[in-house]
C-alpha cells in the first residue's frame, strides 16, 4: 500500500483498534470479507492493506484512517468501571463499546484539527490531588473559573473553554451515566450519556465527572447511583458547584418563602431552572441546606413516578448537540481550507455526505441566509 499514502501504517494501531470493540479476527473478517490470515499478516506488520481495506477497516472499527498512521496509548488499559456491577469492556454490548470508540476518536480528532488549525486549547483546568473536601474543591473551582456565586447556565460551554473536551452521546444502557479520563494527549475528555437524560440530569452528569478530573481519579465509566467513596464524592462536588448556598437560600425566599416551607412543583421547577438541574437534585440540596424537611425528596419522587413525563428534549440538530459547537466549528472551518475531505467531514460530524456538503455550503453563506439543518 506504499503507493497509496506518504505515512506507514502501525500495526500495532490496527490490533487495538480490533481489540477496543472486543472483536476476534474471524469476526472481522466475516464483517469486511477479508481473509483472516491477511488480516493476521496486517497485525504482524508483515503486509500492509490496500487503501480500500484500510477504508474497510476504518469503518468496521469507527475510526478515521488517520489513526492507524500514529501511536495512541491503548484506551483498554486506561478505563476502570465503577458499575454496579463490575465489568470489562469485553463483557459491554457492542453498542456501548462503538461508543467508547466513537468518543475516543473523537478526542483524538479534536486534538488533531485545533493542532492543524493552530488553534490549541487553553487548558486552565489543573488537578487537585491534595486531601480536600468536595465543598472546598467545588468552592475553589467556581472561584477558579471565575463565576462568583451565581448559577451555571452553560456548564459545557464554561468547561469546553476551560480546556475540557466533552462529548454526548447516546448509550442505550442507562446504568452508564459518563466517563472521563485525563489522557496525556488530548487533556480531560468527559463523555455523557445522553440517551433520554434531561438538561440537568446531563448538568450533573459533567459537573460529577468534572469532579474526577480535578481530583485525579482513575479513568472510569460511572453510574451515578452506585454508593462508592469516589462516586459520592462526584456526587457531592456535583451539588456543592451547581448550586452554591449562598444563592439558593436567597432563592428559595424570594420564591418559595421561609425555611421549612415545602415548595410545590412550580416553585421547585423555577428553582431548578435556575441551577440547570434536575428536581431531585434541587430537592436533596434543599434538604441538605435545612430549607425544607428531611425525606421530602423522597416523597416528591414518589408523586414524580405516578406521573408521565413531559420532558421534550432540546431543541435543534442531535448530532450538533452531542458533538458541540466548537467541534462542529473546528470541523467546518478544516473542511473550508481544504484540510479536511467530504467524506472525513460527514464521519467527524456523524451524518452522511450529502447532509455534510449542504452544511458545509450553508456555512460559507451570509448568516442571514443560512438554514438549519436538522
Amino acid at each position: 500500500m506504499s503507493s497509496h499514502t506518504e505515512h506507514k501504517i502501525i500495526p500495532s494501531q490496527l490490533e487495538e483498534a480490533r481489540k477496543s470493540l472486543a472483536l476476534s479476527i474471524e469476526e472481522v473478517a466475516s464483517k469486511t470479507g477479508i481473509d483472516s490470515s491477511d488480516l493476521s499478516k496486517w497485525e504482524r506488520g508483515d503486509e500492509e492493506p490496500s487503501i480500500e481495506q484500510l477504508w474497510d477497516l476504518a469503518r468496521i472499527y469507527h475510526r478515521s484512517t488517520d489513526y492507524f498512521l500514529r501511536q495512541t496509548p491503548k484506551f483498554r488499559e486506561q478505563l476502570n468501571f465503577r458499575l454496579t456491577k463490575q465489568r470489562t469492556i469485553d463483557d459491554l454490548p457492542a453498542q456501548t463499546r462503538e461508543t467508547i470508540v466513537r468518543f475516543d476518536e473523537l478526542c483524538r480528532a479534536e486534538t488533531e484539527l485545533e493542532n492543524l488549525l493552530k488553534k490549541p486549547t487553553k487548558l486552565i483546568v489543573e488537578k487537585m490531588i491534595s486531601d480536600i473536601s468536595p465543598e472546598q474543591l467545588a468552592t475553589g473551582e467556581r472561584q477558579r473559573l471565575q463565576l462568583d456565586n451565581k448559577p451555571i447556565k452553560d456548564l459545557r460551554k464554561v468547561l469546553t473553554g476551560a480546556g475540557v473536551r466533552i462529548f454526548m452521546l447516546p448509550i442505550k444502557d442507562k446504568k452508564i451515566s459518563g466517563l472521563s479520563w485525563w489522557h496525556h494527549e488530548y487533556g480531560p475528555c468527559i463523555l455523557i450519556n445522553a440517551y433520554d437524560e434531561p438538561r440537568g440530569r446531563r448538568a450533573f452528569t459533567i459537573a460529577h465527572e468534572y469532579a474526577h478530573l480535578v481530583r485525579g481519579h482513575p479513568p472510569t465509566i460511572c453510574d451515578l447511583e452506585l454508593h462508592d467513596p469516589e462516586e459520592h464524592y462526584a456526587n457531592r462536588f456535583a451539588s456543592y458547584f451547581l448550586i452554591p448556598a449562598t444563592d439558593l437560600k436567597k432563592e428559595f425566599g424570594r420564591v418559595v418563602g421561609i425555611a421549612g416551607t415545602l415548595p410545590n412543583d412550580l416553585q421547585l421547577g423555577i428553582l431548578a431552572s435556575r441551577y440547570s438541574v434536575s428536581l431531585e437534585a434541587l430537592s436533596r440540596r434543599l434538604e441538605e441546606l435545612g430549607l425544607i424537611p428531611q425525606g421530602s425528596t423522597d416523597r416528591y419522587i414518589a408523586e414524580w413516578s405516578l406521573r408521565p413525563s413531559r420532558f421534550r428534549g432540546a431543541r435543534g440538530p442531535r448530532w450538533r448537540r452531542q458533538l458541540g459547537e466548537k467541534f462542529v466549528s473546528l470541523t467546518l472551518e478544516a473542511h473550508s481550507e481544504g484540510h479536511l475531505a467530504l467524506g472525513k467531514l460527514a464521519r467527524y460530524l456523524g451524518i452522511d455526505a450529502r447532509k455534510a456538503l449542504d452544511i458545509a455550503e450553508a456555512e460559507e453563506k451570509p448568516k442571514s441566509q443560512k438554514a438549519e439543518y436538522t
